[in-house]
């Protein structure tokens, strides 16, 4: 014990002490011995010791609720515990061994008697703190940012640079740190793709239709994503020169894998849709394509409609979509369209589906949506719902497409007041003229 002591009481902690201070202080420790992997104390126990580490070395971690976060490593000549006995708080980490370890135990009464009568005690215990103090101030300022760019899924560029090349000044957060700058490079990257599929997925989108002489329609869409990317799908493209399709979809799930699905639904029916083949028999040979290796098991909501441009008869398939409305020449007049065309595309193989069969009148046009619009939430969990949109259309139907496009999303954000958007919402009005 007289060996040990003097070897500590002139080195670390006691080195700056005058005289026989030191000895005297560590005269009153007590020599404990912990085996490896044994716990010294854990975080949330009640405290009335310190540690004075002589041979070994302690692991520090404190438990965040998602499991331990490894916060320091001490050895030789370093402190422990002391916060319990200053501020009489519980234990504020977990201290394990990481090999066989010796320490000199010193009880609350004896560190505040030993204060009391020798103040350059007191003030070597503060300056040993401080000095840990400003070795983990830095450490935890590059974790704090570090931790709000991810919370942000912000990746700046930067920033990133200067944190890796300060990555050696994190001591015993530097797994960690570098964990979190690994995740933060990996959003980066996401992020970047996710942004990619955004844009490809706009591209898919039609822009506008080229008029021919004697056109009689007018059509406008949108399609505003919950997330980067989203499931739904609006399409409109000439069959031949006489016939217009109409296409609205949603596809089950959300993100990038929707997308996928849902660029392959729109490539295979544009190539499936003729001139001269109804849509009940495009969505048959659409269905039988993408439900043959479907592995992902995924569906797509559709409601097809083929338009006449010269006689305004429209031979429409819903499957298994929200039903669209028919809108009168005059305000007031709205009805939906049947919707009994048969399942999802994608579910059942060889389904033969059906169609049905209608005429806009000059004037009179439709209105397409998906069920973003009715299934928007209120801060209440009140959803606008069909009834809403009824009524909203009722009062709107002899306004232009892009008016009542604007008016139908402007209803829905101002009955979400702020609630976070939690599916795709997606419209298409199309007017056919006189």
């Amino acid at each position: 014990m007289a060996d040990i002591v003097a070897a500590l009481a002139d080195r670390g902690l006691f080195a700056g002490l005058r005289g026989d201070l030191a000895h005297r202080v560590l005269a009153k420790a007590e020599l404990e011995t912990l085996d490896n992997g044994a716990v010294l104390f854990r975080q949330g126990e009640a405290g009335d010791c310190l540690y004075l580490v002589v041979s070994g070395m302690l692991g520090v971690s404190v438990d965040i609720g998602a499991g331990p976060v490894s916060m320091a490593v001490l050895g030789p000549n370093q402190m422990v515990g002391e916060i319990a006995v200053f501020a009489d708080q519980p234990r504020s980490a977990t201290v394990t061994a990481l090999d066989d370890c010796r320490l000199m135990r010193l009880d609350r009464d004896e560190v505040h008697a030993i204060i009391a009568d020798t103040p350059e005690i007191g003030r070597a215990l503060i300056t040993d703190l401080g000095l840990r103090l400003t070795r983990v101030n830095k450490p935890l300022a590059f974790l704090s940012t570090a931790a709000q760019m991810l919370r942000q899924s912000q990746s700046d560029g930067s920033i990133l640079k200067v944190l890796h090349e300060r990555s050696g000044e994190m001591g015993a957060f530097e797994n960690s740190f570098l964990e979190m700058m690994e995740e933060l490079q990996a959003k980066q990257t996401q992020r970047q793709q996710l942004e990619m599929a955004a844009r490809i997925q706009q591209s898919l989108l039609p822009r506008s239709l080229p008029l021919a002489a004697g056109d009689r329609f007018s059509i406008a869409a949108t399609m505003r994503p919950a997330h980067a990317v989203g499931g739904d799908l609006y399409d409109y493209f000439r069959i031949g020169d006489r016939y217009l399709a109409l296409l609205v979809a949603d596809v089950s799930g959300k993100g990038v894998p929707a997308s996928l699905f849902m660029v392959m639904f729109r490539s295979v029916l544009r190539g499936v849709a003729q001139p001269g083949l109804p849509p009940e028999l495009v969505m048959q040979r659409v269905n039988a394509i993408l439900a043959e290796d479907n592995e992902a098991c995924m569906f797509v909501t559709a409601f097809l409609a083929i338009l006449d441009l010269e006689t305004g008869a429209l031979a429409c398939c819903n499957a298994g979509h929200n039903p669209p409305y028919r809108l009168g020449s005059e305000a007031g007049t709205v009805a939906p369209l049947p919707s009994d065309g048969g399942p999802a595309v994608g579910i059942l193989d060889h389904y033969a589906y059906k169609g049905s069969q209608l005429r806009l009148e000059p004037g009179e046009g439709l209105f397409l949506y998906t069920d973003g619009i009715t299934e928007a939430f209120a801060e209440d969990r009140a959803m606008f719902g069909e009834e809403r949109l009824e009524a909203l259309l009722a009062q709107l139907s002899d306004r232009s497409p892009q008016a009542l496009v604007d008016a139908t999303v402007a209803a829905v954000d101002d009955f979400a007041a702020g609630v976070e958007q939690s599916d795709d919402i997606t419209c298409l009005v199309l007017r056919f003229l006189p």
